[in-house]
């Protein structure tokens, strides 16, 4: 077997793949290979001449603490029906772990399918999305609502960044990111929606239709009841499902994984409460560079490590490390290595895209 990355010249094999596997709408499917694919990467295993496998990494900007990095979200992991059970996916995920590692890009993530593929490799949930679900109703809504224009793209980046600047985590917003959104929206018969209330813009969304079911994601508005009021009454008699922003009551449902792949740079985005030094040794079977001893050396600005020879204070998984510093699901690992407690979480994620 070869793992090859496409040169863009397999769009049609590719395509055929990505619909026999996902079966997504055309329209959908048509927006992705002619917006998103002709930037991301596309990692194929070979069989002789025939494609036995994919992943597809998608690249955002993301903003981590006060520092931006590139990183790339995992979609479309697909092995053929009567080709998986091989071996294809752990050879194919080794494979664009360890290319990432070597781009020092400090993570990478996804929305899996089924978390059991992933936690092996040391995936960990780091975000849930809040889930709400309201019928649209009849009634009459102040303010005005309009789909997004290219005119008003500085004016809603100023909006959106007021809200999400209180993230630690969260995908970096410019003018190619609202264009993508608003393409997207419209690939599932929606659109990125600007809302006003006495000239200034009060809410933001993209939406989505299925069915008869209206999908609401990059949710923000400046205050939860007044945003949920103006979608319904936006969409009377629908069924609306609302994953956004703002919207804090609702079902708590896992959705976001991360990996560290360097963990060199993510650590440069690690704060600590007081200077701090300790030997902690960390095993990731998958990236060489990530397992050893190392010497962390932690401060307000940041923390930076090395590989020493010192007798370690403790031994953890990448995974583990990651659960302990994206504040997920990680008291356990705390209790264990207490030490850990002074450096600063990143437990604020903020993550919406879907591809």
């Amino acid at each position: 077997m070869e793992l090859v990355y496409d040169d863009k010249s397999h769009r049609d094999l590719i395509f055929q793949m990505y619909q026999d596997i996902f079966k997504d709408p055309e329209k959908f499917a048509e927006y992705y290979f002619d917006v998103i694919y002709p930037k991301n990467q596309v990692l194929m295993a070979w069989e002789g001449s025939r494609l036995k496998g994919m992943i597809h990494l998608n690249p955002y900007r993301m903003k981590i603490s006060d520092k931006e990095f590139d990183a790339h979200y995992i979609v479309a992991v697909a092995t053929r029906k009567e080709m998986r059970r091989q071996g294809i996916m752990r050879k194919m995920l080794h494979r664009v772990l360890n290319d990432m590692a070597e781009r020092n890009e400090p993570f990478t993530y996804l929305i899996p399918a089924d978390k059991a593929y992933y936690e092996p490799f040391d995936f960990v949930f780091v975000m849930d999305w809040t889930e709400t679900k309201i019928t649209g109703e009849e009634g009459e809504a102040t303010g005005s609502l309009e789909p997004f224009r290219e005119d008003d793209t500085q004016e809603v980046l100023r909006f959106l960044n007021r809200q999400i600047r209180s993230y630690d985590i969260y995908t970096v917003l410019n003018p190619d990111y609202l264009k993508q959104a608003a393409k997207e929206a419209k690939s599932q018969d929606g659109d990125l929606m600007v809302f006003r209330e006495h000239g200034e813009i009060a809410g933001v969304f993209a939406y989505g239709k299925e069915n008869d079911t209206i999908y609401v994601r990059l949710g923000f508005g400046t205050e939860e009841k007044r945003f949920l009021e103006m979608i319904s009454r936006t969409f009377p008699g629908s069924k609306i499902e609302i994953s956004a922003g703002c919207v804090k009551r609702g079902k708590k449902v896992p959705k976001i994984m991360f990996r560290i792949t360097s963990l060199e740079a993510l650590c440069r985005c690690l704060r600590s409460r007081k200077k701090i030094e300790f030997v902690l040794t960390v095993t990731d079977p998958v990236i060489g560079k990530n397992n050893g001893t190392f010497l962390f050396s932690a401060s307000k600005d940041g923390t930076e490590i090395r590989p020493s020879s010192k007798k370690a204070e403790g031994e953890l998984s990448i995974g583990d490390f990651s659960k302990a510093v994206f504040g997920y699901g990680g008291e356990d690992v705390l209790e264990r290595h207490p030490f850990l407690r002074e450096l600063i979480p990143l437990d604020a994620v903020y993550i919406t895209e879907e591809v």
